[in-house]
């Protein structure tokens, strides 16, 4: 490990920490997944998965991709799962998120 280098996390303890923080989000129904995605981690592939912890140039960059309710103020819920996730994840793993990109890959309906 390079000096100023912290421990590594896992993409599923970063994943777990994020679920932790944005599942009471109103509008927010659950992560989103391709098929593909859905497979991998039944078998417990290597995979790129709903949430990726990147540090680029700019810093540490949350990229979140979740399923949101129909209905619901897509922005304000972006902008809630943004906040939380970045809160719980910077809270729960010591990582300082400076960039949170969320995207709603999905719309479902609850009652259905």
């Amino acid at each position: 490990m390079e000096q100023g280098e912290g421990p590594s996390i896992s993409p599923d303890v970063v994943t777990s920490a994020v679920w932790d923080g944005v599942k009471e989000v109103p509008g927010v129904l659950d992560f989103y997944r391709t098929p593909l995605q859905s497979l991998g981690e039944k078998v417990r592939l290597e995979r790129h998965g709903p949430v990726r912890l990147d540090d680029d140039e700019d810093g540490p960059l949350l990229e979140i991709h979740l399923v949101a309710e129909a209905g619901k103020d897509l922005v304000a819920v972006g902008e809630a799962a943004a906040d939380a996730g970045a809160t719980y994840l910077a809270r729960t793993t010591g990582a300082r998120i400076t960039r949170v990109e969320v995207y709603i890959d999905d719309i479902a309906d609850p009652a259905t």
